[in-house]
């Protein structure tokens, strides 16, 4: 075979293994309807993966509408995971003592959501609140006393993007051996409360607390664990898990959002990034304050689970330097790659998503802690989901179940 014509077929088949490869950013993802209840609605993401509900009205009229819609993978995710944490040395009586505790940190409208669902759900009221614990208690004992080397986000708008406008990716990071069954129960939970901004939820079903959501606004929000900065905690704080739901349901903007988490003492230390259409901030919130950082102005912004200098002056003594890059360096990964000619100026929804498949020892940020990730695109009020190594990407078009018009 002449070398040019051994060239070009490999170059072919090289072209048709990454076309191949490419992660689906389906044009269609129409959500399929199902069953409905006292104003609730329940579907599934178009390849029948993950569940999608959507709440309206009080919030205990929402727990009620939630506990209905999913009563029965409720019970079962219950009944798993709370003999999972069991056989592995925490028994039901701790993990109930962990819930209550979870709970008691929480706002008043949660605990009404959570009292609504045990009025449904067949499961009583210890045990909503067990399994709203569940994942946190599996994370304790699968991780132990140190903080995580978890969470990642990575912001791209600008220069970064195809348009300009801002898409943003996230690694939700706990141990992926140990939490892979459980992304069956992988979901998005819209809620539609009678005062307020409409929000959604990703997060594994009966977890009511928020890490990852979107507003009607338009405002993408993502929480990584700042432990390994300040390793403080004040258990009679509102846990930021909760202030969270709070943030989406009552701000319209980054600088809102931003402010009111500045109001609130940390419970625990945290980085929460705030996205919309055109920009994004990491709000960096140790125990004793609150810091907004910015991107790069050319239009990228990335965060994991160390704050990054320079600090303030007073963090002084307060804080920790970062991780040596040596033991953890996806900071520098997810810069690098955003940078990289392949992902530079391309990362639209398909190439964060390309991006996000890059592994730690390639160069990425994914490692064995990897459980989940999402996809945003805050314009558009779009979610792509995938439980890591567990499905192929799922689209969640939000606007309609916000209940606005098409193209509002």
């Amino acid at each position: 075979m002449r070398p040019e014509r051994h060239f070009l077929l490999a170059s072919l088949a090289l072209f048709l293994c990454l076309w191949l490869s490419l992660p689906a950013c389906a044009e269609g993802g129409a959500l399929r309807e199902g069953a409905s209840f006292e104003g609730g609605t329940a579907y599934r993401t178009a390849d029948d993966i993950y569940r999608v509900l959507n709440l309206s009205g009080s919030w205990r009229e929402m727990g009620r509408q939630y506990g209905a819609l999913a009563k029965d993978a409720l019970q079962q995710f219950y009944r798993e995971i709370t003999s999972d944490v069991e056989a592995r040395g925490i028994d039901l009586p701790q993990q109930l003592d962990a819930a209550k505790g979870l709970a008691a940190a929480m706002s008043g409208d949660l605990n009404a959501l959570l009292a609504g669902m045990a009025e449904t759900s067949g499961l009583s009221l210890d045990e909503v609140l067990l399994l709203n614990c569940g994942m946190v208690n599996l994370a304790d004992v699968l991780l132990g006393p140190l903080p995580p080397s978890a969470c990642s986000g990575i912001a791209a708008w600008g220069e970064f993007t195809p348009d300009g406008r801002l898409t943003f990716g996230r690694n939700w990071d706990i141990d992926r051996a140990g939490m892979l069954k459980y992304m069956q129960y992988l979901s998005v939970v819209v809620f539609n409360p009678d005062e307020g901004n409409a929000f959604a939820n990703v997060h594994p079903l009966g977890n009511v607390y928020l890490e990852t959501g979107i507003n009607e606004k338009g405002l993408f929000l993502e929480l990584n664990n700042g432990g390994y900065s300040d390793p403080m905690c004040y258990e009679e704080r509102e846990n930021a898990v909760s202030v969270l739901v709070s943030a989406l349901n009552r701000c319209d903007t980054i600088d809102e959002a931003a402010a009111f988490l500045a109001e609130i003492p940390a419970d625990m230390s945290y980085i929460i990034q705030l996205a919309d259409s055109a920009r994004c901030v990491s709000v960096e919130r140790p125990t004793f304050g609150c810091r907004v950082r910015e991107g790069d102005p050319r239009g990228l912004l990335v965060a994991y689970n160390s704050f990054v200098p320079p600090y303030p002056d007073e963090w002084t003594g307060k804080v920790a330097a970062p991780r040596d890059p040596k033991k953890d360096a996806r900071y520098d990964n997810l810069v690098n790659l955003a940078h990289s000619e392949p992902f530079f100026g391309k990362l639209d929804p398909d190439g964060m998503m390309r991006l996000l498949d890059v592994r730690y020892q390639d160069g990425g940020a994914v490692h064995p802690g990897t459980v989940m990730q999402v996809v945003a695109m805050p314009e558009e009020l779009c979610l792509w989901i995938r439980g890591f190594e567990y499905s192929d990407w799922q689209k969640v078009e939000l606007g309609e179940l916000f209940g606005l018009e098409k193209g509002a």
